[in-house]
């Protein structure tokens, strides 16, 4: 039982260091929302495949983890992106940064805010209703979200809708300020990250329940 509750968190460290692998080394929408596919198959069926403290956070709201767990899927997915940003670093991407890219801080957080709401609210619509359960396009439809997203809104807010690569760019920027002013500036950009992620899956948790009632 003990290795069943620990393989959960072993995917979700898995899942999340090569999607922020996958983010840094190609920053290709596409490759991303592919690669979140494929690691969703790869993981769905013992983690749930979250890799994203937000949506986490969602399935604790929708009585699909306990705090304890939540905890420790926190914890693996913020430690799983810290690895993979000194990954980054070491295969030579040595500008990694997570940051707005407008001025406009309001842009900036309606912009994470709606597509946090509309990554997490497929994801429980996908992954949770029973109508569909058991359906195979689950991955597909989260890696396509993430990627329509990053079209949209990857010139405004970076389009990361997950506060865990955020996490990591963040700790390292910290630990080593001789990375550069944009790697720096990603510690500054944590909070916003951390607050739009929250904002936005509780939202869609709510609309969710609403809908599912």
């Amino acid at each position: 039982f003990k290795q069943i509750i620990m393989n959960k968190y072993i995917i979700e460290f898995v899942g999340t260091f090569f999607l922020v692998l996958i983010i840094g080394l190609t920053s290709n929408p596409i490759a991303i929302g592919l690669g979140l596919a494929v690691l969703v198959y790869m993981g769905a069926h013992i983690s749930g495949a979250h890799y994203n403290p937000a949506v986490s956070l969602a399935m604790l709201i929708n009585k699909k983890l306990s705090p304890k767990e939540l905890g420790f899927y926190i914890f693996s997915q913020l430690l799983a992106a810290v690895f993979a940003t000194y990954t980054l670093y070491f295969l030579g991407n040595d500008d990694f940064s997570v940051v707005s890219n407008t001025s406009d801080i309001s842009q900036f957080i309606v912009a994470e805010i709606l597509f946090t709401f509309l990554l997490v609210f497929v994801i429980l619509n996908v992954a949770l209703n029973k109508t569909i359960e058991g359906n195979q396009y689950f991955g597909l439809a989260i890696g396509l979200t993430v990627a329509a997203g990053a079209f949209s809104v990857g010139d405004i807010s970076g389009a990361v809708f997950n506060p865990a690569i955020s996490f990591g760019a963040s700790v390292y920027s910290i630990v080593d300020p001789e990375v550069g002013s944009n790697a720096l500036a990603s510690s500054d950009f944590f909070i916003y990250y951390l607050i739009t992620g929250v904002v936005g899956a509780v939202l869609a948790s709510f609309a969710y329940k609403k809908i599912s009632e």
